[in-house]
């Protein structure tokens, strides 16, 4: 009702905050982009900094640190193909300034939001399938010879 009404609404892509976020991202769940993508709104991604130390989810640690960084990405028209494409943008963008409390470098962070990095990752991906596969061809034959002998 909220996103039917015109209200933006908040959610944490991980279901919760991370309580190590310097070790990396928790599993990243696609229903950031499911509500996006049922809504046809655009995802404005924001990133949070230091919120480990100020509340943990499973209530074992007190408050360390009052103090955290908010950071709120430009918006884009960007609309996410898959929540695949989403989670892995925000595992780059999100997870980089959570556990570090700064940004991916200027021009690498503008090619995750504009979505250039993410082709550049889906070629990526093709071409190590590729060699993947090549070496499974080189292979195939090899063991056409050991089973011949056998």
């Amino acid at each position: 009702q909220a996103i039917e009404e015109g209200f933006d609404i908040g959610i944490l892509p991980e279901g919760q905050p991370n309580p190590t976020p310097e070790l990396g991202l928790q599993p990243v769940y696609g229903g950031a982009f499911t509500l996006a993508r049922m809504s046809r709104r655009p995802i404005q991604m924001l990133s949070l900094y230091g919120l480990h130390k100020m509340w943990h989810p499973d209530g074992s640690m007190g408050c360390s640190q009052r103090q955290m960084k908010v950071r709120v990405y430009p918006q884009a028209e960007r609309m996410y193909k898959d929540s695949e494409e989403f989670a892995t943008t925000f595992e780059a963008v999100s997870g980089t300034f959570g556990a570090t409390g700064r940004d991916l470098p200027k021009q690498e962070l503008q090619m995750w939001l504009d979505g250039t990095m993410w082709q550049t990752e889906l070629a990526r991906r093709a071409s190590v399938e590729t060699t993947k596969q090549n070496q499974e061809d080189q292979r195939q034959p090899e063991d056409a010879k050991i089973g011949q002998m056998n």
